[in-house]
């Protein structure tokens, strides 16, 4: 069955990983915003923080508030959201070809808070590029959750085999064939095979 709705992950498939440890922008701190990047670690990898502020269980504005009262700084929450966020702006320009000149209907599903979704779709501009982002913040479940794959059925009106992931995690890969998804695990020795996938030319 060809698939009729694309789902398309974000970081890692659309938005360029680059090599080494996530965040790497992080070291920069210092240079960048005269905050303390070790300080700025240790907040990111306090235990079950990621996972609260992606779920929408906790604003990732109102934790950087937090963060940065514990500061010798008179940085803004604003101020270092907006460089978190233009930090992290690193568009693969081949894979969004290949989205624009896909013929199924396409939509963005992705684990990230809200202000992260909003920056992606108006920002990046990906608001004319697919009709919708299924965002785990605003969604307040994440992948692999089967909820998060629920909602976009029951958004879409189409059946599990009609709807296909492009995910670089094979978690939640897994968990969409699980649901009868298509799906597709993306990463640097498959990608190359994604435009036949979709029906066009690389």
């Amino acid at each position: 069955m060809s698939a009729q709705l694309v789902v398309w992950d974000f970081d890692g498939v659309l938005n360029a990983e680059p090599p080494g440890t996530p965040f790497g922008w992080v070291p920069r701190l210092d240079a960048d915003l005269g905050l303390s990047s070790r300080a700025f670690r240790a907040f990111l990898n306090q235990p079950g923080q990621a996972a609260r502020v992606l779920r929408g269980a906790r604003s990732l504005h109102a934790e950087l508030a937090r963060w940065l009262a514990t500061q010798p700084t008179d940085v803004t929450p604003d101020a270092l959201l907006t460089h978190w966020l233009r930090s992290e702006d690193r568009p693969d320009p081949q894979v969004i070809d290949w989205l624009e000149r896909s013929p199924q209907r396409a939509v963005i599903g992705t684990n990230n808070p809200a202000p992260r979704a909003d920056y992606i779709m108006e920002n990046m501009g990906f608001a004319a590029k697919v009709e919708t982002i299924f965002a785990s913040g605003p969604m307040g479940m994440a992948k692999p959750d089967a909820g998060f794959y629920g909602a976009i059925e029951r958004w879409s009106c189409l059946a599990p085999p009609a709807i296909l992931l492009i995910d670089d995690n094979r978690a939640n890969v897994a968990a969409a064939a699980a649901r009868g998804w298509q799906t597709y695990h993306f990463h640097a020795h498959t990608r190359d095979v994604l435009p036949a996938t979709l029906g066009i030319t690389p």
